[in-house]
């Protein structure tokens, strides 16, 4: 199990996580991107994805912690 968030001072809305894990994260109006209702908590194959998704992050503003 591990604990997913993005840190929306950071994030500079480019959209890559939303589009590799749109299960994981989604755009919001402001332009940000969101962690899912839900989601906030995930474990399994959806760690590897949420890990995945902040490795691609271009301003580290995706957290994983197990």
């Amino acid at each position: 199990m591990a604990t997913v968030e993005v840190d929306q001072d950071l994030c500079v809305g480019d959209e890559i996580c939303a589009a590799m894990e749109p299960e994981i994260f989604e755009m919001r109006d402001d332009g940000l991107a969101y962690v899912v209702d839900g989601q906030e908590e995930v474990d399994g194959d959806m760690v590897a994805a949420a890990r995945e998704a902040a490795d691609a992050c271009p301003v580290d503003a995706i957290i994983v912690e197990e």
